[in-house]
């Protein structure tokens, strides 16, 4: 069951009907506790008890370090904490250690967890711990208590120092590794100067000016070299025109121009420099630009040539041209000779520069390192020098401040501790009964019936001691259990007031419910109210009918649908006026096939003929499948279970399969239930005052009295309680005893 549907179960009225029916086992419960309680402070050794007192100091320290700065130490834990603290194992086997190491007076050799079972240690606000020890001994409670409480102080100073310790354990080791590191660095540095030579800081600056130096002489010496190879152009193609036509007038090259050609090639490698080195928006890019766009313009306005003025003679010119180009082809190899040189001076100068570069960086690095590690190692020395000073200077934070001298005796009172056990006994019983209440999932009371299964109740019987196979309805009629069969009659009758009700079953979820018993003794109070009833044995797996009545099993309910008789021959009378029987015949081997048969819907049809009303035992819905299949063929079925015996689980399953097979429920009868402990109390007052329970005179009826309305002097019609007339069930034999065992009574009859 869900938790919200337990919520549900319960209300005021069943928290006192619970504990009504769990008296004892709750009574049980408190008095063994109150007992088990007095007799242990009844037998528990005298103890004495002593005390000590501990003044904690709350104000925070203040410490001035070596920079002046004012600084608080970390603040005081509180009084529970400590009292926690003086509690604990390390004071026990500081206690302990002290107790047994003692130089003067007795030496007490005990374990720490025994003197943390007899120490405890309670704040006393605002500036106080009680330290209290108890002991058999009066001489241990007291040496408890005083040792515990100095330990305490030892541990309270060692603990405030503990900090300061741990603090300069680990600035010495950090400050260890720190002059490693700063040791490290130097010597990193000294081996790279010395292995790379450099002794001074502007090496770098030395191969840079080199660098631009060589590429200055390299730059000028291809400027140079374009402008010879446009005069070695300028004379091959003067001398091939010489050799060609020494007379006609020739034009010359303009030598403004080819000045201007020689500025635009210089400008040009200059640029290319320039981008070498800068962003395209650097100032100098843009002007070197600038110029080339100028130069390229003035160009394109000067003419390439100019005629000459004069004609020369043929040898003497081409003498002339022949030595210049000889002399320009000289200078032109000299200059590229040169520049080869330059440009390997150059790329050589310039990677030794970068090398310089990154070696400097190095060093830098090296250095700046070695500066921080300079200033961690003496921030560490100071902070050092400051721990060690506030660990010399720190003092505990509790002081002993009244010791024990003597112990007083604790006597303990069995009444008192009797009477204290036996309430928490008292709650612990009423706890359980109510948990066993809750995890109980059987049917106990007509409220959990209705709740639980949602099936209409008809009625319940209350248990009865008597004879087996007899009838209480005949063997008792005057019983509580005979008077509920009535009632049970009563509410048959109100619920089928407007319908017409032929046959109906009685069946169980399990066996020995008791629905064979009220199959009959509900058809005794129904033919005593002038009901004519027939009782069909269907149960064609253990009958049990025939044994109740005393009646012939040979003949019945197989022999009629195997055409054997007639049902007016299986009728046998019971000595009961209007009740007769008929029982289930010899078993078969197939009874559920036989139960839905088309013989069995004739025979139901038939039945009716002979009664006003035929009821049918059936074996456990839930076990076989016979009364799903009669609950499908009878008008209605009732449902019997056994208080205190079937679960909630099981009766709703058998709902489950009867809902399915189209049966229609009637209701169901609560059976076999103690009414002394399940809160229905009343019903033995109700049935005492009317007679039920002790002598009474008996009136004689009316001769008015209406026989026919089943107000027979045993229902509830009649209050006089006259005397029934003889029962015509007859007690078992010693011989029928002996023949049916109780082994057989709970084997076949339920």
């Amino acid at each position: 069951m869900e938790t919200s549907e337990a919520t549900k179960r319960f209300d005021a009225r069943d928290y006192v009907h619970v504990m009504q029916k769990r008296k004892w086992f709750i009574l049980i419960v408190a008095v063994t506790a109150g007992l088990i309680g007095g007799i242990y402070a009844f037998s528990s050794p005298k103890r004495f008890r002593a005390v000590s007192w501990v003044i904690v100091y709350t104000q925070p320290e203040v410490f001035f370090w070596s920079d002046g700065q004012q600084r608080k130490q970390s603040p005081r834990l509180s009084l529970a904490t400590q009292a926690s603290l003086a509690e604990s194992n390390e004071v026990a086997i500081m206690t302990a250690e002290r107790l047994a190491s003692r130089a003067s007076g007795r030496r007490i050799i005990v374990s720490p967890e025994e003197i943390a079972s007899h120490v405890s240690a309670r704040p006393m606000p605002p500036d106080r711990i009680l330290i209290e020890a108890t002991h058999e001994i009066e001489e241990y409670a007291i040496e408890f208590a005083n040792e515990t409480a100095q330990s305490f102080v030892e541990h309270s100073t060692d603990y405030r120092r503990r900090e300061d310790r741990a603090a300069v354990e680990f600035l010495e080791k950090q400050l260890k590794i720190a002059q490693d590191d700063l040791d490290k660095v130097l010597k990193s540095k000294r081996d790279k100067q010395k292995n790379w030579g450099m002794t001074s800081a502007d090496a770098s600056a030395v191969s840079a000016a080199n660098v631009n130096r060589y590429e200055t002489e390299l730059t000028n010496s291809k400027t140079e070299l374009v402008a010879l190879n446009s005069q070695i152009r300028w004379l091959e193609q003067e001398l091939a025109e010489l050799e060609e036509d020494p007379l006609r007038q020739r034009p010359e090259p303009n030598p403004y121009r080819a000045n201007l050609e020689a500025q635009l090639q210089t400008s040009m490698l200059t640029l290319a420099q320039l981008r070498s080195r800068y962003q395209p928006t650097h100032p100098a890019v843009q002007q070197a630009e600038l110029q080339i766009q100028e130069l390229r313009s003035e160009i394109e306005q000067q003419p390439a040539s100019v005629i000459k003025p004069q004609v020369v003679t043929q040898q003497a010119e081409i003498d002339t041209v022949a030595n210049a180009l000889k002399t320009a082809k000289q200078q032109a190899a000299s200059v590229q000779a040169r520049i080869n040189v330059l440009q390997k001076l150059t790329t050589t100068t310039r990677a030794e520069a970068i090398a310089l570069v990154e070696k400097e960086h190095m060093l830098a690095r090296d250095t700046y390192e070695a500066g921080l590690y300079q200033a961690t190692y003496e921030g560490m020395l100071q902070q050092l020098r400051d721990r060690r000073l506030m660990e010399a200077a720190k003092r505990g934070t509790a002081d002993v401040w009244d010791r024990a001298l003597q112990a007083t005796a604790i006597e303990v009172d069995p009444w008192q501790s009797g009477l204290f056990t036996g309430m928490l006994g008292l709650v612990a019983g009423i706890a359980l009964a109510l948990l066993m209440e809750v995890l109980d999932t059987t049917i106990n009371t007509p409220d959990d019936l209705v709740r639980e299964t949602g099936v209409d109740f008809l009625g319940l019987v209350p248990l009865a001691e008597i004879e087996p196979y007899q009838l209480v309805t005949v063997a008792a009629p005057r019983s509580p259990s005979a008077e509920a069969y009535r009632t049970l009659r009563a509410n048959i009758n109100f619920a089928t007031l407007d319908e017409t009700v032929r046959t109906i079953m009685v069946t169980s979820a399990g066996a020995g419910e008791g629905k064979s018993l009220t199959v009959a003794n509900l058809g005794v109070v129904l033919a005593q109210a002038g009901t004519s009833v027939v009782i069909v044995d269907s149960d064609l797996r253990r009958p049990i009918h025939y044994r109740l009545f005393d009646l012939q099993p040979s003949a019945g309910l197989t022999s009629i649908l195997m055409g054997e008789l007639s049902i007016e021959e299986a009728l046998q009378d019971t000595g009961v006026e209007n009740l007769r029987v008929i029982t289930s015949g010899p078993l078969p081997p197939n009874p559920t096939e036989l139960l839905d048969s088309d013989r069995m819907d004739k025979f139901l049809s038939d039945i009716s003929e002979y009664a006003d009303i035929a009821i049918f035992d059936s074996p456990p819905a839930v076990m076989l499948a016979d009364a799903l299949v009669l609950a499908s063929k009878v008008d209605r079925t009732i449902l019997v279970g056994e208080a205190g015996q079937v679960s909630r689980d099981a009766f709703n399953e058998m709902m489950r399969l009867l809902t399915r097979a189209r049966g229609t429920v009637l209701g169901a009868v609560l059976n076999k239930m103690d009414i002394t402990r399940s809160g229905y109390y009343y019903y033995y007052y109700y049935y005492y005052y009317y007679g039920y329970g002790r002598d009474r005179p008996t009136a004689q009826p009316s001769e008015t009295e209406d026989k026919g309305n089943g107000d027979d002097g045993y229902g509830e019609g009649n209050a006089g309680g006259h005397m029934p007339p003889e029962s015509p069930i007859r007690p078992l034999t010693p011989e029928q005893a002996k023949r049916f065992s109780s082994s057989d009574q709970e084997d076949e009859a339920d």
